[in-house]
């Protein structure tokens, strides 16, 4: 599912931070994991509901996608906006 329709309640895709950076052309990436459960921001989004284990192998994914990236020998090609 896309996270830039328009019509998403949720605006995940704009209200983020790499937004303004998307919207000049810059690349981004966007990794997201699902958060807005019925915990998300109320008094009982703990800590305990974190799967350490799956929260561990998305970091190391994400650390290997930023190494790979920055060791490129050549710029991504930038989508500008017209």
């Amino acid at each position: 599912e896309k996270f830039d329709r328009k019509k998403d309640p949720n605006r995940i895709y704009y209200r983020s931070d790499h937004y303004n950076f998307a919207k000049k052309g810059v690349p981004v990436v966007f990794f997201y994991d699902g958060m807005l459960g019925g915990d998300y921001h109320q008094p009982t989004d703990d800590i305990d509901l974190i799967d350490w284990e799956v929260y561990h192998k998305r970091t190391n994914f994400i650390l290997d996608f930023a190494m790979n990236l920055a060791n490129r020998e050549s710029l991504l090609k930038r989508d500008l906006p017209e």
